[in-house]
């Protein structure tokens, strides 16, 4: 069976699709929780505060550990990684769905997004070396989709399972569509090419300390105080662990993350835009859910329901936008993908104080085209402008910046919401809170089409 699946003349397409299902499961795993905390702090009596390391725990390690498992997947084989992560993510999804207490949750929350980093990280290099021609573009942009609907999914069915049914179910969903995407991904994913290479541990050490550190401080900033002794000491060991690693990386043979990769404009100005555009558009898919509970009296199942036009318009428009890079620079179809996130975000920030559903809804299908039409083509561009042997560490990178950007976003967009709506009074119960959370995104979409059109045409890294 195995033979026949890898000799059909669509068998690379069969391969997109076994990478898509990993792709969606760990975005998707990010935010399913984001509407079911009440419910689980409740049901463990923890407060809602306390629940919330549900969401930072599974963001915290994925983030920290994408490059390292990027560079194993150049060393072992990214479907060796990727089935491993696949298998992780499974068990810790079970673990969760069983778990008799909050701190019992929260570790199982560990385990499942170290098995999400590892799947993650592999999935970009995988298409990569499937699609090396003209259709690299649409393949790169059905990926992205993936992870497009995986976030704007999560807090729709968290929504549902919350509102109809038992928050144990959030977790066990995964564990058939595990075994599903393992069964698929050994019939179907070619046999691992690995490069022979060392492996610098101590770089790799260096790496998960700085990421986890600065993630911890960036989330939880806003609560300790950014001024306080836990947020500088943190944001102090993040800085010198990071400090330590690039000066590692640059003196050893070996090194987990190739320094060389940014010394390409294409590669290094493509990786800070997807960073900078995902910490804005992942407050706004925090924000436009609480903001609907808490201005309009919107269920879970409602507020997350306003997110549809991303994940529709994502689906629809993705490929399309894919397909666009593969024949006009990614500069020109992604600097107008962020200029639509503008004009959306725009839209947004001049919503009244009780906006109806659909004007929300057409707010959000303006920045769901742009959306789009931005992540594929600078995907295709991070990707294209990386060496075959270090797609894996190209790909780690990409999905770095997108999982430390998600956290960023709503750690950054919390802070402001709340803040806005203390000084607020009467009005901190409308969506007066939001609008200038949103008119601030405009503003730094602003600042990511700049450096869209700014990085010039591709030019490849010679292997």
């Amino acid at each position: 069976m195995k033979a026949a699946v890898r000799s059909h003349p669509a068998h690379r397409w069969f391969i997109l699709g076994t990478v898509m299902l990993g792709t969606f499961m760990g975005p998707l795993d990010g935010s399913i929780a984001n509407v079911s905390m009440p419910s689980i702090a409740h049901a463990f009596g923890h407060s809602v505060d306390e629940a919330e390391w549900i969401i930072l725990a599974y963001l915290l390690v994925t983030a920290s550990t994408l490059v390292l498992f990027g560079r194993l997947g150049d060393m072992f084989g990214q479907k060796r990684i990727y089935l491993i992560g696949f298998g992780i993510f499974g068990a810790g999804s079970l673990a969760c769905a069983l778990a008799p207490t909050l701190e019992a949750l929260i570790a199982f929350r560990i385990l499942q997004g170290l098995g999400s980093a590892m799947l993650v990280s592999c999935t970009q290099a995988l298409i990569v070396d499937t699609f090396p021609g003209r259709d690299r573009g649409r393949a790169i942009g059905l990926n992205g989709a993936a992870v497009a609907v995986g976030l704007s999914t999560g807090p729709i069915l968290g929504g549902a399972i919350t509102t109809y049914g038992d928050w144990r179910w959030i977790f066990s969903i995964n564990v058939p569509i595990t075994i599903v995407a393992l069964v698929l991904a050994v019939l179907i994913l070619p046999s691992p090419r690995p490069h022979p290479q060392g492996f610098d541990p101590l770089g790799a050490l260096c790496s998960v300390v700085g990421l986890l550190s600065a993630s911890l401080a960036i989330s939880r900033g806003d609560i300790w105080g950014w001024t306080s002794l836990p947020t500088l000491v943190t944001f102090g060991i993040a800085a010198v662990s990071l400090v330590a690693f690039i000066a590692i990386e640059r003196r050893v043979k070996s090194p987990t993350l190739d320094l060389e990769l940014f010394r390409n404009p294409l590669f290094s100005l493509s990786t800070i835009a997807a960073f900078v555009y995902f910490t804005a558009q992942s407050g706004v898919i925090f924000i436009v859910p609480l903001a609907a509970q808490l201005a309009l009296g919107a269920s879970p199942l409602k507020a997350g329901l306003m997110l549809i036009p991303l994940t529709v318009l994502n689906i629809v428009l993705a490929p399309i936008a894919g397909s666009l890079s593969d024949r006009i620079p990614a500069r020109y179809v992604s600097t107008f993908g962020a200029l639509l996130v503008t004009a959306g975000s725009v839209m947004l920030a001049l919503l009244p104080g009780l906006p109806s559903v659909w004007q929300i809804v057409v707010a959000l299908s303006v920045t769901g085209c742009g959306t789009a039409v931005f992540t594929q083509p600078n995907n295709s561009a991070i990707m294209g402008a990386a060496p075959a042997h270090r797609r894996g560490i190209a790909a780690g990178t990409l999905a770095t910046a997108r999982t430390t950007g998600q956290l960023l976003g709503v750690a950054t967009a919390g802070a402001v919401y709340f803040a806005r709506a203390a000084r607020l009074g009467p009005l901190a119960h409308t969506f007066a809170p939001a609008t200038s959370y949103f008119a601030g995104v405009a503003g730094v979409m602003i600042v990511v089409a700049l450096i869209s059109y700014s990085r010039g045409e591709p030019a490849r890294i010679q292997a």
